[in-house]
């Protein structure tokens, strides 16, 4: 690289990296536990304090809800992947691309409903306590997550 290159595209690196941090940081102001962290059942016993016998029953549910979220997501990767084709044909393929995304569509309302469905089994596994700090919890995972660039909630 020329020399005379260095100097600006170091500094165009640097001022990235800060706009990056400065967006992360207004964004994403607040630190709430991720959809990963609630897969992890551990993270889940020590914060709702569950008993053995709980734990074992909500990673029975957890696995359950795996099961039925890979296969939701394969039906939805495999329709998406079929778009392009169907894209490309033009207005041939507008019925197509049409019906795809409706299976897109369909793909993602059975993901949430199964994840509501495992949401009410794991209500009803614990006591009344731990679902108030599970709904606390849930919350603040929810809505937390749709911070909006202008302070407000998604609609809140």
């Amino acid at each position: 690289m020329n020399s005379r290159w260095l100097i600006p595209v170091l500094t165009l690196v640097a001022v990235t990296a800060v706009a990056y941090a400065l967006t992360q940081r207004v964004l994403c102001r607040r630190a709430t536990p991720g959809a990963d962290t609630w897969q992890n059942v551990s993270y889940l016993a020590k914060e709702l304090k569950l008993t053995d016998e709980q734990t074992r029953q909500v990673q029975a549910l957890q696995a359950e809800l795996g099961t039925q979220l890979t296969d939701c997501c394969a039906r939805h990767c495999a329709a998406r992947a079929r778009l392009p084709e169907a894209l490309a044909a033009g207005t041939n393929g507008d019925a197509a691309a049409e019906a795809l995304v409706t299976d897109m569509v369909h793909c993602y309302d059975a993901s949430e409903r199964a994840t509501l469905a495992h949401l009410r089994k794991v209500r009803a596994v614990l006591t009344p306590d731990q679902c108030r700090r599970f709904d606390a919890m849930l919350s603040e995972c929810l809505c937390g997550a749709c911070n909006m660039p202008d302070g407000t909630m998604g609609g809140r």
